[in-house]
């Protein structure tokens, strides 16, 4: 059974924001929004658990990032 889809606008600066993530991850538009709107519904074990632990790999090399700027 196939998933269902969704249409949604977002405002330039949102794209070019979900651009800039999918860029970094490497991982497709629908995983980044999956797992953003997954996690503001509170309902992140719906989330692959391979897709949990990449996100928080990218959160960490983040913070490590602005870590090295401070």
């Amino acid at each position: 059974m196939s998933k269902p889809q969704i249409a949604i606008r977002l405002s330039p600066s949102l794209l070019e924001e979900l651009n800039n993530r999918v860029e970094l991850t490497g991982r497709s538009k629908t995983d980044v929004v999956v797992s953003a709107i997954s996690q503001y519904l509170g309902c992140a074990d719906n989330v692959p658990l391979n897709q949990r632990v990449g996100e928080l790999e990218i959160r960490v090399r983040e913070l490590e990032f602005l870590d090295k700027k401070k």
